[in-house]
């Protein structure tokens, strides 16, 4: 038996973040089409109420542009939309890095080990008062497993990540724009309407897909050995040189059994 995913021969951390995923993808294409359907009957409602109030010695003919703005509470389409693919693409990030730990830690429940005549649970080495290891842990202790989960895609997502939780979206410096300006979108876009410093970056569901679609290719690269050392061939002598690099590496530590 090998590692499988439409046969569903996967690790049960995989089989997780692929719920959390598809769950992501659906938040971003139901949130463009609902909130498309919602603005647009909207903006009929504030056309009609606008009307019926008209009085051509008082208005001007765009006072339903007022009523709408007024509705919504000043958020229009294009921010809305910003900030639904924001979040997904904030939570896609996350729900990678919780597979790179859930995945390790999956194989790290299958041994035990006594202190002081007393059994003891194998975890990921995590910083005092902190319930996670860092970046460079998991980073680290994947490699030892042979997975590469540092890629350029992931170290950008990573940074965007942070540009979104941090800076809110704002382009705060021309290395940043120039980083993730996203030139292709910019083609077909008036020059007031490309990114520019001290705006915010763009990001559209395509890019955001796309994001995603890259974190997921590194997710399904790693899986497979995770799967082999947990359910595999590899949970024997492969297993035990993993814990022994990992242990040498000073990646493990003990704690309480589970």
């Amino acid at each position: 038996m090998t590692w499988n995913e439409a046969g569903g021969t996967v690790s049960q951390t995989f089989d997780r973040w692929r719920y959390t995923d598809a769950q992501n993808r659906a938040y971003l294409r139901l949130s463009a089409e609902w909130s498309h359907a919602a603005y647009v009957r909207t903006w009929k409602e504030a056309e009609a109420s606008a009307n019926a109030a008209f009085d051509p010695d008082r208005h001007y003919g765009d006072e339903h542009v007022d009523v709408f703005d007024h509705a919504v509470d000043g958020l229009w389409p294009t921010d809305y939309l910003w900030l639904s693919e924001a979040s997904v693409l904030k939570a896609a990030v996350t729900a990678f890095e919780v597979y790179l730990e859930q995945a390790l830690q999956e194989f790290l429940n299958g041994y035990r080990v006594t202190v002081d005549g007393q059994k003891c649970a194998l975890q990921l080495v995590t910083p005092k008062n902190f319930e996670s290891p860092g970046w460079s842990t998991l980073v680290r202790a994947h490699m030892v497993l042979k997975n590469t989960v540092d890629t350029p895609e992931v170290t950008w997502a990573r940074e965007l990540r942070h540009l979104l939780t941090h800076q809110n979206g704002e382009l705060r410096t021309q290395d940043s724009l120039e980083k993730f300006r996203d030139t292709d979108a910019e083609k077909d876009r008036e020059e007031i309407d490309r990114a520019y410093v001290g705006g915010k970056v763009h990001l559209g569901a395509e890019r955001v897909s796309r994001t995603l679609d890259e974190l997921a290719s590194v997710i399904r690269a790693a899986d497979p050995v995770v799967w082999s050392l947990v359910w595999g061939s590899g949970r024997g002598e492969d297993g035990k040189r993993a814990l022994a690099a990992l242990d040498q590496a000073k990646l493990i530590e003990t704690g309480p059994a589970r």
